[in-house]
């Protein structure tokens, strides 16, 4: 027996599951695998800039800008890879003062949530340091150029609050901190 179906039904069930999946697609989620990372940071320590980096990041960069409510930015960074540039500097502040590298292995920061502030990006992220997590508001660019893009943002902390170093008449509170992460999109 041939099954009959009415085609007026058939044709507007068809046309709305072509919508349904094309809207779904169109929220999908990015996800991007970083190429290139570099995860500095500048602090004033007697009247001159210091600056250093981080190496050993990893994260996870799920990023959709017509999605933010869905997309997840997370990373962190081994704190054994400092580097200033001075050998001594950088093996005390590994130390219990500063960093405390062999009790707090990691700094680790996830968004909590995402949205558009002025013509850039940003986003509430959890920012954990030295096993001290507070909420930290971070601006950033996403450059897209086919399927590479770009994450940039920077944001300033009082190292004080993560209990970072001690008190010191030349060494400012306020550290600066600079994010640039160079992905490619993800093919399935």
């Amino acid at each position: 027996m041939l099954l009959q179906y009415n085609l007026p039904m058939f044709k507007i069930a068809t046309a709305s599951l072509l919508f349904l999946m094309v809207a779904l697609t169109g929220f999908s989620q990015t996800v991007w695998n970083p190429f290139e990372q570099d995860i500095s940071f500048k602090i004033k320590n007697g009247g001159i800039t210091v600056t250093g980096h981080f190496n050993g990041w990893r994260g996870e960069l799920i990023f959709n800008p017509n999605d933010l409510a869905g997309s997840k930015l997370k990373s962190s960074v081994q704190v054994s890879t400092i580097k200033t540039g001075i050998g001594l500097r950088d093996e005390h502040l590994l130390g219990e003062t500063y960093f405390n590298a062999d009790s707090f292995k990691t700094i680790e920061i996830t968004s909590s949530k995402l949205y558009i502030k002025d013509v850039h990006y940003a986003g509430l992220f959890n920012v954990t340091i030295k096993g001290v997590t507070k909420e930290v508001e971070i601006p950033f660019d996403f450059n897209q150029f086919g399927n590479e893009t770009e994450f940039r943002g920077s944001f300033k902390i009082d190292r004080h609050d993560f209990g970072v170093g001690g008190k010191s008449m030349t060494m400012a509170n306020e550290v600066e901190i600079i994010i640039v992460i160079k992905a490619k999109k993800k093919l399935d």
